[in-house]
């Protein structure tokens, strides 16, 4: 899944195969994914990140938002949240009060700049669709729930590079670690 993760974020390899295959595994995942991951420490680096990157109010889109874990915290702290999955099994295991759509994040159904915070939590990052969405001052809130025993994790470095490499921009920002995560908050300057 690493290399999976790298190849997205700096080539921008992503096909009906490869998005079939990931669909498919988290599918096959999404009945037991809350039982099995809802827990304080999981969002401790997400609630971190958006105190200490200064992260609240308008309109959050949570990409990768699975089953819903995190959504109740972004739904306290913005006035819109919503949350999308490449897995309809997921989204139909959620349980939160919150928007939810079906999609590729890879082809996002958003018109551009609606996302004054756009939440990849062990997300897979699409850098162009990721620059389209996010309004002109938004943050991109990037979480590694177990930092680099993630499966899907980029290190903030990485995540600021392959956003610059594709020609989104310069972007700046602050990074830390939170419990066993890891996260930073990006913004275009």
């Amino acid at each position: 899944m690493r290399e999976v993760t790298r190849t997205i974020a700096f080539e921008g390899i992503w096909d009906a195969d490869r998005s079939s295959l990931v669909r498919g595994i988290f599918d096959g995942l999404a009945a037991d994914w809350t039982s099995t991951r809802d827990t304080p420490e999981r969002a401790l680096p997400l609630l971190d990140a958006l105190d200490r990157g200064g992260v609240a109010g308008g309109t959050a889109i949570e990409l990768g938002s699975g089953t819903g874990l995190v959504s109740r915290h972004l739904a306290e702290r913005f006035d819109r949240v919503v949350g999308i999955d490449l897995s309809l099994e997921m989204l139909r295991h959620a349980a939160v009060g919150t928007s939810l759509v079906n999609a590729d994040a890879a082809r996002l159904p958003l018109r551009a700049g609606i996302a004054d915070a756009l939440v990849l939590m062990n997300m897979f990052l699409f850098p162009g669709e990721v620059a389209r969405c996010l309004a002109p001052k938004g943050a991109l809130v990037w979480v590694n729930s177990r930092a680099e025993d993630t499966p899907i994790h980029l290190a903030a470095d990485e995540v600021l590079e392959a956003l610059t490499a594709s020609g989104t921009g310069n972007w700046s920002g602050v990074a830390s670690r939170a419990g066993v995560g890891s996260w930073c908050v990006l913004r275009r300057c």
